[in-house]
């Protein structure tokens, strides 16, 4: 059968189906020569339902005209567009059992139960405000940059590793309330101009010597 003729037939069942009895129940179908068909019912309500079965008799496209509801039922579907896809609404909602992927040239998003990765080689997030909430954080970079106007850290144990640390500031200011240790193979202290220490007790120890050096020594 030809696609003009096929075209004309669907046409002509679809006008019929327009006219057909809108009592509850009825049902108006019309089928093509693959078996696929189409048909109308109307339940106790007096809604109307437009449905597009395969040949085996399942569900592919569900039409509610009354509020243009329409769900679609099929093992495999696929929409390509040969220039833009764009899928708008008041809410957008993807559900998928197993797996979810996403991509864009070398980009990738893929979701899958309690996993979610992301590639890119760059990724730009811009708010207002972010919050990660999370039992372990980990963040592994050739080079790592922060920078806030200000940046507040609270821990119960911090621990930090590194093969040089080099830390520059204007002022710095540090207190605790029990024990600050310093431990090293050697410890320099450099004052441009002066070297204070202040304590209630003083106490100074040597194993084996200790060198006081300067023009002048005051001992009160």
């Amino acid at each position: 059968m030809g696609r003009d003729l096929m075209t004309d037939e669907l046409r002509r069942a679809l006008e019929g189906a327009a006219r057909a009895d809108s009592s509850a129940g009825a049902i108006t179908r019309y089928e093509v020569p693959s078996g696929a068909a189409i048909e109308e019912d109307v339940d106790e309500q007096g809604e109307a339902r437009v449905a597009l079965r395969a040949p085996g008799g399942g569900v592919l496209l569900e039409l509610r005209p009354s509020d243009g509801r329409c769900r679609i039922h099929a093992p495999s579907i696929e929409i390509a567009a040969s220039n833009e896809l764009r899928l708008s609404g008041r809410s957008v909602r993807v559900e998928a059992e197993r797996s979810l992927v996403m991509h864009a040239g070398d980009t990738a998003i893929s979701a899958q139960p309690r996993h979610l990765s992301l590639l890119a080689e760059e990724i730009a997030v811009t708010s207002q405000q972010t919050s990660w909430t999370t039992k372990g954080f980990r963040l592994v970079g050739d080079v790592v940059e922060t920078r806030a106007r200000r940046l507040v850290q609270r821990a119960e144990e911090m621990e930090s590793r590194a093969r040089l640390l080099v830390e520059k500031t204007w002022q710095s200011l540090r207190e605790a309330e029990d024990l600050a240790q310093t431990k090293a193979q050697r410890v320099r202290l450099v004052a441009e101009d002066t070297l204070r220490a202040f304590g209630r007790r003083t106490l100074l120890k040597a194993r084996e010597d200790m060198k006081l050096r300067g023009e002048r020594i005051y001992l009160d």
